[in-house]
């Protein structure tokens, strides 16, 4: 059995107390779904103004990890594919919803899709997270 996970705010994505991090703020429109929109940093670039291809894995990983938490359940991600549809460019603004089936064991599987500003698709995941621990009290809008 996977240990417990303690929380915390240090996290990069969206720990308050993480003086580096990106402080992402998210929604949970309905049971089992997680939203979050950022401004991508030019910093954030692979190539020329095209943001890199391992910050939009880790953005879609973070927001399936969060809809896991709308499920009540703590978990980690077991494995992860992701598929790059179009450039995403630096210094735009993208959405990136993440869903999560209801847990079957201790397994969820989740999608995640970031979107521009004009709701196209630019990048798509799925994953499988291991649930650890104890299932907690759901969160709420």
């Amino acid at each position: 059995m996977a240990p417990d996970i303690e929380r915390d705010n240090s996290c990069f994505c969206c720990g308050i107390d993480n003086d580096r991090g990106f402080h992402l703020a998210f929604s949970y429109p309905v049971e089992g779904e997680a939203e979050s929109s950022l401004l991508v940093p030019e910093w954030c670039a692979g190539w020329k103004g095209v943001t890199h291809g391992g910050f939009l894995t880790m953005l879609m990983d973070e927001l399936m990890a969060h809809a896991c938490i709308a499920f009540a359940a703590s978990a980690v991600t077991g494995d992860m594919s992701v598929k790059f549809i179009k450039p995403v460019p630096t210094g735009s603004v993208v959405r990136i919803v993440g869903r999560a089936e209801k847990p079957r064991g201790r397994v969820i599987s989740t999608t995640a899709t970031i979107y521009s500003e004009e709701g196209v698709a630019m990048a798509e995941a799925s994953a499988r997270f291991i649930v650890t621990g104890k299932a907690r009290e759901k969160v709420s809008s």
